[in-house]
């Protein structure tokens, strides 16, 4: 069913893109992506603002902003201690945020009345950074182990930042099924680079953090180290350390290709 309205959506838009006209110059446009057989058909995760500054040439500038914090039971109410005192609920928090920019430069070509074919080239800086935090219940003094009612919700967190830079040369079109709005794509080649910044480690009692793993009572905390672990392993719930502790960069050279379509509309 799904198949067959987009299908005829399809034949609607070819239908009515006959005698739409594309831009003509000094036009603004937003652009969001795609997709309409997904659960969520526009994803506005990625934003992109162009200015038309005559028929045949635009300057293009992406917004990219992701802001996440996930949380989860890992101790019901009760489960180290049901008489008095009861152990409180203990979580696992995951976080991640993320802040982008991509200027460009859009080259078009004659196509039709109705279709713009392009070239561009972008530039992007991406930066953001990921966290885990997990819950404890515990003694913050050696003179209190076993003693539950002195027992405190302690936590320790780690983290770590990363940046990320390329460089894309894309090829595109634009369909106006109307006057003011179209649909396209856009893939091409880019070269990106990625660094990560020291993994961190925050605890917020370090008494019932040394307790709790064996280390004297007056110990240090632990360093930050270089390295960064890995989403898939953390994400599990199983670990909160790295998996590639040796990793600080990476490199890539390779095709790009944008997988929704893209939906924009102009205005003056």
């Amino acid at each position: 069913m799904k198949k067959l309205m987009f299908a005829l959506a399809l034949t609607a838009l070819v239908t009515a893109g006959a005698t739409a006209q594309k831009q003509m110059g000094d036009e603004h446009n937003i652009e969001v992506s795609f997709s309409p057989l997904s659960g969520s058909p526009i994803d506005a995760t990625v934003i992109k603002y162009r200015n038309f500054l005559d028929d045949n040439r635009a300057f293009r500038l992406s917004f990219m902003l992701n802001n996440n914090s996930d949380t989860y039971v890992t101790a019901q109410e009760g489960d180290f201690s049901a008489e008095d005192p009861v152990s409180p609920q203990l979580h696992d928090i995951y976080g991640s945020t993320s802040f982008g920019i991509a200027p460009g430069y859009e080259m078009h070509f004659d196509g039709t009345d109705n279709l713009s074919p392009y070239f561009a080239i972008e530039g992007y800086f991406m930066m953001g950074k990921n966290s885990y935090e997990q819950e404890f219940w515990g003694a913050n003094d050696i003179d209190n182990i076993g003693q539950l009612e002195k027992n405190v919700t302690w936590s320790y967190t780690t983290s770590q930042g990363y940046n990320r830079i390329g460089l894309n040369l894309l090829f595109g079109a634009d369909y106006y099924f109307t006057d003011m709005m179209y649909v396209g794509f856009e893939a091409g080649l880019g070269f990106g680079s990625t660094s990560v910044s020291n993994f961190e480690f925050s605890i917020s009692d370090l008494v019932a953090y040394n307790l709790q793993f064996g280390g004297a009572p007056d110990d240090d905390a632990p360093v930050a180290v270089a390295g960064t672990y890995d989403e898939f392993d953390l994400y599990d719930g199983t670990t909160a350390l790295p998996m590639n502790p040796g990793y600080l960069s990476t490199s890539t050279l390779g095709n790009v290709f944008q997988g929704s379509l893209r939906l924009g509309f102009l205005f003056q």
